[in-house]
Order: structure tokens, then sequence, then C-alpha cells
């Protein structure tokens, strides 16, 4: 009977959800499993966003879900997350999020190719009970109500986005800073409490920031499988107090030591791919170059372009100063037609044939006051 009773308890991940519902581990939404820190997360709130774009092909509706995680009456996360319901067929394109902004406190870009994106980024944000948001928010905010929930105003938010070219998920996970500071944070109430340089100026803020950007950037593999529908496992914990080893290495090595007991691996392979694990850390090379591609390739081009020029106009004129006169003036001119057209290429015919899905998408989000955009 014990065992009936939790199963009506937590609603399997296929099942339709309801506000109300206690989920653990995983849920899913639009057909994808949306990982879940350890612990249990109530289903808040649920909705469609207010979207629409005939590029990205027939794609149903984005559904929302909110869901919190809570300690006593207490908030200690909100998971606010979108997915489309239905494939489609020219990818989703780029999140403003993911774009270097003064705000954030971490951004990683794993992977920008022309259908497919993998970004997460770590940054504070502001709203509580009061706040507006979209559809799945505002249900949320009439349960905390009807609950008499309490929240912090300001999060530190983990977000997520990766998409394909059919399929997105994107997840904000909004964590109260007490699971880090404790009572501390209660005095951390405005954004500017959480930026860079207040970080810096305060140990405490430091670690808390270095807790939840090491979580994070574990965390977009569990999210990567949910996209796929290839979680096996349920995730860890959220942060609190101090970072342990990133969620990623975590999940590597579990992977590494069935493979091991298998039999799969040998004991060579399997203590050098352990090794290496703990070692591997998120890449992310932001270009600060204030070159456009373009440039770059005409100064690679033109510096070889030149000599060869100034041969050629030698053994025609056979003078030194009339060779060099020809060759500078190809430089100049042929430089400007060489960029002109390189920006008309990459900004007309390269997106015609390979699809590159530059445009933004965004939903609206919680603490965000903008409404749901797409824009090409």
């Amino acid at each position: 009977m014990a065992l009936l009773t939790g199963a009506v308890m937590m609603p399997s991940a296929a099942s339709a959800l309801a506000v109300g519902d206690t989920v653990s581990g995983r849920f899913e939404l639009g057909e994808k499993q949306i990982p879940l820190p350890a612990g249990k997360w109530t289903v808040a709130g649920l909705g469609n966003q207010n979207f629409s774009m005939p590029e990205v092909g027939a794609f149903g509706t984005i559904r929302s879900a909110v869901l919190m995680m809570t300690r006593d009456s207490s908030v200690v996360a909100v998971l606010e997350v979108n997915a489309n319901a239905l494939p489609s067929t020219d990818g989703w394109g780029r999140t403003k999020a993911c774009a270097p902004a003064e705000n954030q406190l971490m951004l990683i870009d794993r992977y920008r190719t022309g259908w497919e994106t993998s970004c997460q980024f770590l940054r504070a944000t502001r709203f509580d009970a009061g706040t507006a948001g979209p559809e799945a928010w505002e249900k949320a905010r009439a349960f905390a109500g009807k609950e008499k929930l309490t929240m912090p105003q300001v999060w530190l938010t983990a977000g997520f986005r990766v998409s394909d070219r059919h399929d997105l998920i994107d997840a904000r996970y909004h964590i109260n800073p007490t699971l880090l500071l404790g009572p501390a944070a209660l005095q951390l109430t405005q954004l500017s409490d959480w930026t860079g340089e207040a970080a810096k100026a305060d140990p405490l803020r430091q670690g808390a920031v270095r807790a939840v950007a090491a979580w994070g950037s574990g965390f977009d593999a569990w999210i990567e499988r949910g996209l796929r529908n290839r979680m096996a496992e349920d995730p860890g914990p959220l942060p609190e107090l101090v970072a342990a080893t990133p969620s990623y290495a975590d999940l590597k090595l579990r992977e590494l030591d069935r493979l091991h007991q298998e039999g799969r691996i040998d004991d060579a392979t399997y203590k050098a791919q352990v090794d290496r694990a703990k070692a591997e850390v998120p890449e992310f090379k932001p270009n600060t170059s204030l070159l456009s591609n373009s440039v770059r390739k005409n100064i690679s081009f033109r510096s070889i372009g030149t000599i060869v020029d100034y041969g050629i106009a030698y053994l025609v004129t056979a003078n030194n100063a009339v060779s060099w006169g020809i060759a500078l003036t190809l430089n100049a001119t042929d430089s400007v037609w060489f960029v002109l057209n390189d920006q008309y290429w990459d900004d007309y015919y390269a997106r015609l044939n390979t699809h590159d899905a530059e445009r933004l998408v965004d939903f609206t989000y919680i603490g965000d006051y903008v409404a749901a955009e797409a824009r090409l």
C-alpha cells in the first residue's frame, strides 16, 4: 500500500503534469526530459508562451513550466523552462542571454553551429511573488500565494540554452542565495550586490558565484541528454556553500566506472580516461578582436597578394617605384571590394546555403520585462 501511495504522489516523467504535483529527478515537457537537481520539486505553473515565428516552421506551441523547491515555507529554487511541442525544420537560433553582457557572471558557449547551440550563463535576476511574467509564472505566483510561500527578491540564475535543428530546451534555474550564504544573503536585495565587481570584493559572494558556476558548468550535460531523451540517471543536488567536483566530471566518472566493471575498457584505458575526466574544464574563448572576420581574412590574403602583384608589375615595367605603386593601389582598392563581397555573402548567400540560424529567438522570462521575441 505504501508503494502504491508513493507512485500516486510521484507521477512518472511521461504522465501528464498538473499544478501541485511533486516530481524528482526529471519530468517531461514537450516530449523532452527536463533534469531536476536532487530533491522534491512541486509543479507550480504550466502554460504556453505567446510566441510566433513562421521561419522556424510548424512548431506547435512553446510549452512552459515553473517548478519550485521549498524548505518549510521558503522557496529555495525556481525552475522556469520552455520547450517546443513539435519539431522545427530550420533551427531555433540564438538567445540574447548567451551574448556577452555586463551583467553576466559567467558565459560559456560550448558550441554554436548553423542549427545547433549549447550555451550557459550565470547572472543575478530580480523577481518575487509580485513580479509579472509568462502564463506559467502567473499560475505559479497564485500557487505560491495560496501556499503562503516566501521567496527572496534577488536570485542567482544559471541559464541553459540547448537546441538542434528540430528541438529546443530553454531552462533557467533560479537559486536562492541563502542556500549558499545563509541569513547573510537576506541583506543582498539589489542586483548591484551581485555584479562581478561586487562579488570580487566579498569572499563570501565570490565563493557563492564560483559554487553555482562550477555546478552549472557540468549541469548542461544533463540538459543535452534531456533534449535527446537519453537520461538514464538522475542529477545530483543544487550547489550549497562550497562547490564540489563539477557534476559533468561526476557523470563521466560514474560511466567510466560502469564501462570498466563491464569489461568494455581495460585497466590502462580506464586509468588514463579517469585522469583526463578529472582535469576537463569548460573552455570559452570569446572573440575579443576589434576586426571582423572579413577584415582579418583580407589582411591575410592581401599580405601575399600584394607581393605577387608587385612581382607581376615589375616583370612588365622593370621599374621598382611604378611596381610598388601598382601593387599598393591594387591592395587598397581590392581590399574594399573583398571585404564588401565577403560580408555580402555572409549576410545573404551563405545563410541560404547553410541555414545558419543567427536569428534571435527569446521568450518571456521571469524578471525580464520583455515579451516573447523572434527577430531575424
